[in-house]
């Protein structure tokens, strides 16, 4: 099959496109674009195998982007359509282009291509990151001469990814960052009450053992007080029982 250049990797290359990226000429799953470094080296647990569908229980792709592996009658592919075990077609030899489409979320496009005579079809990766833990790759569709496939996870092509998604797909904090600073604020200073109320009472009153507290009575009496509070404002809901008769 000859190599067909896919028409969505062109449309990305014309418009929306954020960087062209530089291979690493030490390691081919790691890529400089701009001054960000993509790399899915531990992106999966290559090789990975990735199922064609439900139906087509024993045809499935064999991905392995880092390291070349014989696929057929063609050496060194780096995804390999098994339709049985006698019969595999070759799906790319090497990493012709890597781009980045979208930057938030990260989205970037990888196309694997053959080598002219080369019996086989390209295939066409676009990685995106979600908000999902797990990394997916799921094949679409073949379209434009080239297998079409679609990589999401939350440490799509990142380097020490810490399962961060992106600005655009964090979740908000139920607390939020004012909350936050209220309840730091609320248990500092109720450190500085209890320390400096406790220098108060030993040196200027003289107290000793449990008197060092400030507002002893008080704060031994809270449990009781939040219990009354309690039944105070559950007992319109609780059955009430009649008056005895005297």
């Amino acid at each position: 099959m000859s190599i067909v250049l896919p028409l969505v990797f062109v449309c990305a290359s014309v418009v929306g496109v954020s960087a062209i990226c530089d291979k690493d000429q030490d390691d081919g799953c790691r890529v400089t674009c701009d001054g960000t470094v993509l790399d899915i080296s531990n992106l999966l647990s290559y090789p990975y195998k990735i199922t064609v569908d439900d139906n087509n229980v024993g045809e499935y792709f064999t991905y392995s982007p880092c390291n070349g592996f014989d696929c057929g009658s063609i050496d060194g592919s780096l995804i390999c359509l098994n339709r049985d075990d006698s019969h595999k077609d070759s799906c790319g030899t090497f990493a012709s282009s890597w781009v980045i489409t979208k930057t938030n979320p990260l989205t970037f496009s990888i196309l694997y291509a053959c080598q002219l005579g080369q019996d086989c079809t390209s295939s066409f990766f676009t990685f995106t990151q979600t908000d999902d833990e797990e990394t997916k790759v799921v094949y679409k569709s073949q379209e434009d001469g080239a297998y079409q496939f679609q990589v999401t996870g939350k440490c799509v092509g990142q380097i020490n990814c810490v399962n961060e998604p992106s600005d655009g797909h964090k979740k908000k904090s139920v607390i939020g960052p004012a909350g936050l600073v209220l309840m730091i604020l609320f248990f500092a200073a109720l450190l500085i009450y209890f320390i400096a109320g406790a220098l108060v009472m030993k040196y200027h009153k003289g107290a000793t053992g449990k008197e060092l507290i400030p507002n002893y009575l008080f704060w031994s009496e809270l449990p009781f007080l939040v219990k009354d509070g309690c039944l105070f404002v559950i007992s319109p809901c609780r059955k009430r029982k009649g008056y005895e008769a005297i």
